[in-house]
């Protein structure tokens, strides 16, 4: 009787290891946010921040601009990247830059989410689900993903120290914040505030204050890299300046960041470009509020229905001390709205900031706890759960891309330009606007000083020439804010409306070129028409028109005196 030939075993793949998992997990995450975020530069403050810390790092560059021999706020910032203003161009800093802090985004956020849902590839979609809910329930304009700047790499170390609130490593915590404090002081600041308020709630499963002392005595000194110099930016000056500077920084530059009842009576936008739609404008909507209060609704009856755990209760007690932290803003905005010196200098502190960042996160990972638990009990209902937000982000980040295919240029120029402009005149005067700072970089010394138009906010990034001032960029020093509203008003004065600095006359610009010393002016003929006598050195008489006119400014005047 023959025997059958023994057969051999299928062999069966390895599965891969939880490391191979975890990178491939903070990979995708990245390449989400690259997909969010990953417009051409600069983005709207990109052009700010790394302009500050090139200058910081090579002070002859743009030297005589108002805003970047203001004080440095953000010295932590400048080390850590500025360094590469040195070797790089700004565009190329601003990508090494995007891709680093989106990667490291990606990893804090990777283990932020796994230590609430402990299950592989769901970091991926709760980081999808909190890019969006970013998108559509902030407040007062603050965002996490985006161009380079302080507060990524804060919001990193943010992320850090949530997890380890979640696993209870209270020391963790403290030192974590304090390195988020480093980088942008409000954002780690409002942490540790929110971080306390939570071990106050925690009073059976939290170490005692003796035992975080060194803990937090050792986040404190981290912290000071970032509180130093926000210390020093009143360091010297009079009480007088210090509420001038406050009541123009948030009164006239940043209330609809700071303001609640700014916030209120923003209008909204519903931008329909990508459609082929023109934008609905919304006057005087309450919408940013009212998103934001079903969004923490949301979040409070996903919490109801989940029922987390103690470790993932300690991140919702911190969301909820956000809240806290935002309503305390609310109340101090609404009993000082007719004192505005009191107002200027309690709401100059982003009270919103945390909560626009921590009610996405907090209904990010509920959506996600929740479709764990409906798993057991009601597998179906878990699964169209599932489903719906699957294609909830899919439909978020296709409608990010479609808009950025539609129009590409760089945030910080679509933000500057008019909003009543067709797109193929916003097209032309981009290119006409990059034209014109290049002739401007090759044709003009180094250490030149320009008069822009009030709008724009690239020119320092695109002609590398110093401006007299720029509504963009803000000095963040009591004496400078009050120096830069003097020129604003000055330079761009409500007489002039519209219309650009053509305006102003011959006469006027002679006499504010002898004052501020600059020898060129550039004019935005996309808002006046108003001829001028100087003589128009770009762009030369053949090559015919362009949105943007440079002439030379005669020295009829001769004294000079900088304010």
């Amino acid at each position: 009787m023959s025997r059958s030939p023994r057969k051999t075993p299928a062999r069966v793949a390895p599965r891969p290891s939880a490391p191979a998992i975890a990178t491939a997990e903070v990979l995708l995450i990245f390449v989400l946010f690259f997909v969010l975020a990953g417009g051409a530069a600069p983005d709207v403050n990109e052009a700010h921040y790394l302009s500050k810390a090139k200058h910081y790092w090579n002070p002859d560059w743009c030297r005589g601009d108002l805003f970047l021999q203001s004080a440095d706020a953000h010295l932590v910032f400048y080390w850590t990247i500025g360094w590469l203003t040195r070797f790089l161009s700004l565009d190329a800093v601003a990508w090494i830059g995007r891709c680093v802090t989106w990667l490291l985004l990606a990893w804090s956020w990777r283990r932020l989410s796994v230590a609430v849902v402990p299950h592989k590839l769901w970091s991926l979609l709760t980081a999808a689900l909190f890019a969006m809910l970013l998108r559509c329930s902030h407040m007062s304009g603050e965002w996490v993903i985006g161009g380079i700047e302080a507060k990524n790499f804060a919001f990193v170390f943010f992320f850090l120290g949530l997890e380890a609130l979640v696993r209870n490593r209270w020391s963790k915590v403290w030192v974590l914040f304090g390195a988020a404090s480093a980088f942008h002081v409000l954002v780690g600041g409002w942490s540790v505030i929110a971080g306390m308020i939570v071990w106050l709630a925690a009073k059976k499963v939290r170490p005692s204050l003796l035992k975080m002392l060194p803990a937090l005595a050792l986040g404190g000194v981290i912290a000071l890299a970032g509180l130093l110099p926000g210390l020093m930016l009143t360091s010297g000056v009079d009480a007088d300046t210090v509420t001038e500077a406050n009541e123009i920084y948030v009164h006239q530059r940043l209330p609809h960041h700071l303001l609640f009842h700014r916030i209120l009576s923003q209008p909204i936008t519903l931008d329909f470009a990508s459609l082929g739609a023109p934008p609905i404008t919304l006057p005087y909507s309450h919408l940013y509020f009212v998103r934001h209060l079903a969004f923490i609704a949301i979040g409070v009856g996903l919490w109801r229905l989940v029922r987390p755990s103690d470790a993932a209760s300690r991140l919702y007690y911190f969301a909820a001390g956000a809240i806290a932290i935002a309503g305390i803003g609310i109340l101090i905005d609404q009993t000082t709205m007719y004192h505005e010196a009191l107002s200027a200098k309690l709401m100059r502190y982003y009270w919103f900031r945390l909560s626009d960042a921590m009610v996405p996160l907090g209904v990010a990972l509920l959506m996600a706890q929740a479709i764990q638990k409906l798993k057991t009990s009601r597998p179906v209902a878990a699964q169209w759960a599932l489903a719906g937000c699957i294609v909830l982000v899919t439909l978020n980040t296709s409608d990010v891309f479609a808009r950025r295919r539609y129009d590409p240029k760089p945030a910080a120029v679509i933000q500057a330009q008019a909003a009543d402009m067709t797109k193929p005149q916003a097209d032309r005067c981009y290119q006409d606007w990059l034209a014109t700072c290049d002739w401007i970089a090759t044709h003009t010394p180094a250490d030149e000083i320009f008069l822009t138009p009030r709008n724009q906010q690239t020119f320092k990034w695109y002609a590398q020439r110093g401006e007299v001032a720029a509504w963009k960029d803000i000095p963040q020093d009591a004496a400078g804010v009050v120096r830069w509203k003097r020129r604003i008003d000055e330079i761009f004065p409500d007489r002039l409306g519209g219309y650009d600095l053509a305006a102003h006359g011959e006469h006027e610009l002679q006499r504010l070129a002898a004052k501020y010393g600059f020898r060129h002016v550039v004019i935005d003929r996309s808002r006046s028409t108003r001829p001028l006598s100087f003589v128009r050195v770009y762009p030369p008489s053949w090559q015919g028109s362009s949105c943007f006119e440079v002439y030379r400014v005669p020295s009829s005047l001769t004294t000079t005196s900088l304010d």
